[in-house]
């Protein structure tokens, strides 16, 4: 069992072989230091990690220039040891690079023969232009989780009382897991290596082990259970303790229950794969060397816990008089409800299978990000609450409360009110008879807390029904939650309605960001690959999913159907594919649909893959996967030829132009999927690849252009001259040269013919944002996002809504993500930071604001693999601009500044910015990192 298992050997090397920047070999030095200085150490894109499975974990830093350098990294030398305290007297025990010429400071695989548990303390120093070398860096650290099946001495365990239902049909308890184990000396390291199916929340001597909520991250748990590693050094005591596991449903055991709400119709079929099950491994090592391991096994006691209905679409419930089965204290592991565990029987036919391996999770973990108080509270008049958090926001309700034993605290989400004040809970796909439902059951013991641990909604507000007394401050507060992915982006302006629209598609995405994207986080919660995909500008600017993409990449890779399954090679539009959707024809709108399958969704495993590489130069991910690719192309040319030349799939999803046709969106997607598979194979050095790819989407390019390319007294179009028709054909690269301005102008024309609003839908509204944005037409975007009325962002903020919601007119779900485009153009376009057409990693960038309609000062920030790159301008009363721009080290830039033939510009700067190239409209300068102010008068 490999932390990778599905990566043959060949290919792991050619995998890491492609991340080396350079090779080590000697090179001139000079004396004396440089000023150049290596920071922000990090290990598989996380500070100091620990449980590690990566055989060759992907080392990177951050340039520190201050001081003024002789250019920029040149080389780089690593060295690595067991200790900091080893380093520091310059011993390299594990792991020395030797000097490496090289300017890479990322993606670097760490070279050196790493096995279970090992903990390596590592530091880099620089070499710059000048010849010069930097002080070593201040060490990092990682860690190393279980490598090989050998690793585990632990083994699945279950409650072997527990079925989905008991006799009569009620809910049955979920199980519960203890273990008593005795602490018998200094404790110099504890790690708890673990996971559970469906779900775990694991308490130490009553205490969380961590922060880390909702795990284990979901993937296709037939092929990898991912696992975490909890440092539990600390919280142990002398003496005894004990480990409580309690688990829920999640996605692994979908049940549907009169009373609550069941997300599904005609379309979907479910799979339980199976009852609630744990693996937890417990090391300790004394400070006197001697080791212990405590692993789940039959001496493990368990019962059926307090826990007593758990969902992951429709809420969770807890009877708190059922205390004496929750794993709280030792002494109660020996009460009558308790028994020994039994072993999980694994086989071929069980998910997990008896060869499916437990792997560690790369992503950074779900926690409580803040805790929300209700802005008010309003009594409904029927003894109920109706609780207003101000805003939508994905989370759990905090009870605090105390009553008589028995007495049931019922809580209902919901995204919005209707007009009477009461909640409207139809869009999050409840009715007042199959609900969303928190319920808590006091004990009747002094004052109770309680939250669920097992699932979670998207809501603004909470009908709280059965307190004892009106609830005051801290009685229900929204624990607000969603995955630890680091911010990358930041943005404001002159314009609130602007700034608000950043707020809204913020918030959409956090309350979708979980151990994976999802749509919405109440009605589906589907793991949809396309609303990743027509979204991957905004998160990736948003925020570092270095660390938390490629596992959705895999995610994709291990839900692929495989040979033997119905439509080999096809990659569902969820992954993974908890529900399958049966190939039905429906009648929409834009004509005749399929769920099944779609190319603008499928397709993301090419060009997700191609743009991480784009932004944070990983070759790993696009490389891990290329076999997926290329059998998804496989699947998708022969679906191509067995439906006569027309895929079945989605069109423009969400569009209020129903007008495009849908093969034109369909076709502009799998030219640019093959387009970047091109790209992919270039870069990988497939060059049989290369030319087989070029090929098809040349051919794509040819019917592309001979099915929707028109001409009339106007010029040239494509499609129904919509909105996504045009965008499509000109983000794609799909229009001549000489017909782009032609283009252009009709994309222009057809959003000024309806009246400034966004008709496209999920599908078009990237290449819509992009077309506009890469032929100067930042104005005409800025006039629709601010629009106030309906379809659009603007709508969206002034008609009260606090995230995006399905569809830019305001109906549907009020928590979506997938039309969060606007955001990666308010720094690429407002701000104007981009990286340049051919850079990979921004190592060079183009800083261009659009100084557009009413705003008068913009600033934008990202934090690239280089550093921190930031554009803020700003105009006075008079007429002047003053630009002010910040380039990382590593990284050069071309600044585009706004001026006119006739306007005098003056620069300053860390260097003397070279004269600049004049145009009509702009001064162009090209500098190297530093600090620079640009005033146009």
């Amino acid at each position: 069992m490999r932390g990778i298992p599905t990566l043959a050997a060949p290919a792991l090397a050619a995998a890491l072989a492609l991340t080396v920047p350079g090779v080590a070999r000697a090179a001139p030095e000079k004396s004396g230091s440089t000023p150049l200085s290596a920071v922000d150490l990090k290990t598989d894109n996380k500070a100091d990690p620990i449980g590690l499975d990566d055989p060759a974990p992907l080392l990177s830093w951050h340039l520190d220039g201050s001081g003024r350098p002789s250019g920029p990294q040149v080389a780089y030398e690593i060295r690595a040891a067991h200790s900091a305290d080893a380093l520091r007297h310059g011993r390299a025990d594990v792991w020395r690079s030797g000097k490496v010429v090289s300017d890479a400071s990322a993606n670097i695989p760490f070279g050196g023969t790493l096995t279970a548990r090992e903990t390596v303390a590592w530091q880099v120093r620089v070499w710059d232009g000048g010849g010069r070398i930097s002080q070593w860096s201040s060490p990092a650290t990682f860690e190393m989780g279980l490598l090989n099946a050998s690793d585990w001495s632990a083994r699945w365990i279950e409650n072997s009382s527990y079925d989905y239902t008991r006799p009569d049909g009620t809910d049955s308890p979920l199980p519960v897991f203890g273990k008593v184990f005795t602490v018998h000396g200094k404790v110099a390291k504890a790690r708890l290596y673990m996971t559970g199916l469906g779900m775990y929340a694991t308490t130490l001597n009553g205490k969380p082990v961590s922060t880390n909520v909702l795990e284990p991250g979901q993937t296709t748990y037939s092929a990898e259970v991912a696992y975490r590693t909890y440092d539990l050094t600390r919280q142990l005591r002398y003496g005894t303790n004990m480990l409580g596991i309690e688990t829920g449903s999640g996605a692994y055991q979908r049940v549907k229950t009169p009373g609550h709400y069941f997300f599904g119709g005609r379309l979907e079929t479910y799979t339980v794969y199976g009852e609630p099950k744990a693996i937890a491994q417990l090391e300790i090592t004394y400070a006197d060397g001697r080791r212990e391991t405590f692993g789940t096994d039959t001496s493990w006691r368990t019962a059926l816990g307090p826990t007593t209905y758990s969902s992951w679409w429709s809420g969770e419930e807890y009877d708190a008089r059922r205390s004496a089965t929750a794993p709280t204290s030792a002494a109660g592991l020996d009460g009558p409800d308790w028994r020994n565990a039994s072993l999980v029987e694994l086989t071929s036919a069980t998910t997990p299978r008896d060869t499916t391996p437990l792997r560690a999770d790369p992503r950074p973990p779900v926690t409580v990000a803040e805790t929300v108080e209700p802005v008010s509270v309003t009594p409904d008049g029927k003894g109920a609450y109706i609780l207003d958090f101000g805003a939508n926001r994905s989370g759990w309700p905090n009870l605090r409360v105390s009553g008589p034993a028995g007495t049931t605290v019922s809580m209902i989400p919901a995204e919005r009110l209707k007009a009477d004040g009461t909640p409207d809970i139809s869009s999050t796909g409840a009715t007042a008879a199959d609900r969303i439902a928190y319920r808590y059951t006091l004990s009747g013991h002094g004052t109770e807390t309680w939250h669920p641990r097992f699932t979670y909604s998207g809501f603004r507000y909470l009908e709280v029904d059965g307190l004892p007394t009106a609830p005051e401050a801290g009685t229900v507060t929204l624990q607000v939650i969603h995955a630890a992915n680091p911010r990358a982006g930041d943005f404001t302006s002159s314009n609130q309605i602007v700034n608000e629209i950043h707020a809204i598609t913020l918030r959409a995405m956090q309350s979708n960001m979980m151990s994976v994207l999802t749509d919405c986080p109440d009605r589906e919660k589907g793991p949809y690959t396309g609303d990743n995909l027509h979204n991957i500008d905004a998160l990736l600017t948003d925020y570092d999913l270095s660390s938390y993409q490629p596992q959705l990449v895999r995610n994709m890779a291990t839900a692929q159907r495989r040979p033997g399954d119905e439509s080999p090679g096809l990659i569902a539009n969820i992954a993974p594919e908890f529900h399958r959707v049966a190939p039905v024809k429906l009648q929409y709108p834009q004509g005749t649909i399929e769920f099944l399958d779609e190319v603008n969704w499928g397709s993301a495993v090419i060009r997700i893959p191609w743009q991480l590489y784009r932004t944070y130069g990983d070759t790993r991910t696009m490389s891990l996967y290329y076999d997926n690719m290329v059998r998804w192309l496989d699947y998708e040319a022969a679906n191509k030829a067995a439906n006569n030349g027309d895929i079945p799939g989605l069109g423009d999803w969400s569009a209020a132009d129903h007008t495009t046709p849908m093969q034109l969106a369909i076709l502009a997607g799998y030219h640019t999927a093959a387009h970047d598979m091109a790209r992919i194979a270039q870069v990988l050095d497939r060059k049989a690849d290369q030319v087989k790819y070029t090929a098809l989407a040349s051919a794509l390019a040819d019917e592309f252009t001979t099915r929707f390319r028109h001409e009339d007294a106007r010029g040239v179009y494509y499609g129904s001259d919509s909105e996504t028709s045009n965008a499509m054909a000109l983000d794609a690269g799909l229009v001549p040269a000489a017909d782009r301005q032609q283009v252009l102008d009709r994309l222009v024309a057809s959003v000024r013919a309806a009246g400034n609003h966004i008709t496209s839908g999920s599908v078009g509204l990237g290449p819509l944002f992009r077309a506009l944005h890469a032929g100067g037409r930042d104005d005409v975007l800025y006039d629709m996002v601010v629009n106030p009325a309906a379809p659009g962002y603007g709508y969206l903020v002034t008609s009260g809504r606090t995230t995006l919601s399905e569809s830019l007119d305001g109906s549907g779900s009020q928590n979506h993500h997938f039309l969060g485009q606007v955001d990666a153009w308010l720094v690429n376009g407002l701000a104007g930071i981009n990286q340049a057409p051919e850079s990979v990693g921004y190592r060079e960038l183009e800083i261009a604001p659009a100084v557009v309609g009413d705003l008068t000062h913009v600033f934008g920030s990202y934090r690239t693999p280089q550093g921190l790159v930031s554009s803020a301008w700003q105009k006075d009363g008079r007429g002047r601009l003053t630009l002010k721009v910040r380039i990382p080290v590593g990284s050069t830039a071309v600044v585009r500044v706004p001026a006119e033939a006739q306007d005098r510009v003056t620069a300053t700067g860390s260097t003397r910015p070279a004269p600049a190239t004049r145009t009509a409209s702009t001064a162009v300068y090209r500098l190297s990192a530093g600090s620079y102010t640009f005033v146009v008068s």
